[in-house]
């Protein structure tokens, strides 16, 4: 069985961002992945500590909340990570996930676990859906740094307001990489 992690960086439960992954899962659950979903705003997860324990084992140090993620990482078929933008960048919980990432490459930086699948989705409130482009391409490309195949990028833009619907078309793009993330 394929195995899918979610991982939501928003910090509002019912954001745009978190919808986006979530319907990635739907998408994943649907093509006979097991799903496994961390919401990288809960209390008790810490940043990288910059103690390079990850240079000489699997894992980290931080025995926290996020500690479960490496060995389910090296297991994953599939990844499902979701980004707000905020202030031109990708938020802080986001930020502080993709910094305890640090045991995805090795000391040389070759891949560790390379071979993955991953669809990241991003969500701004700005209506020029190419503004933060480059915040984008940014994060994608420390996945390809990892060794892992970014197959979709979904942004759902010009979404300021909490409670705006995302269009259908960009969740069912969402549905079907959930999808290819089994295939």
């Amino acid at each position: 069985m394929s195995k899918v992690i979610g991982f939501l960086g928003s910090p509002r439960k019912n954001s745009n961002t978190n919808k986006l992954v979530n319907k990635v899962l739907e998408g994943a659950k649907s093509a006979g992945a097991e799903v496994i979903v961390y919401n990288l705003n809960e209390e008790g997860i810490k940043g990288c500590q910059g103690c390079y324990y990850c240079r000489a084992h699997e894992g980290c140090s931080n025995n926290d909340k996020l500690q479960s993620m490496y060995p389910a990482l090296k297991e994953a078929d599939g990844i499902a990570a979701g980004f707000p933008i905020f202030f031109h960048n990708i938020g802080g919980q986001s930020k502080q996930w993709i910094d305890r990432m640090f045991p995805m490459i090795n000391g040389d930086f070759s891949p560790r676990y390379p071979g993955k699948k991953v669809v990241t989705a991003y969500a701004q409130g700005n209506p020029d859906e190419d503004m933060f482009k480059n915040a984008i391409e940014a994060n994608d490309q420390i996945f390809k740094a990892f060794g892992w195949d970014v197959i979709e990028s979904l942004l759902s833009y010009g979404s300021n307001d909490p409670q705006s619907e995302i269009p259908q078309v960009l969740l069912d793009r969402a549905y079907e990489a959930g999808k290819a993330l089994v295939s």
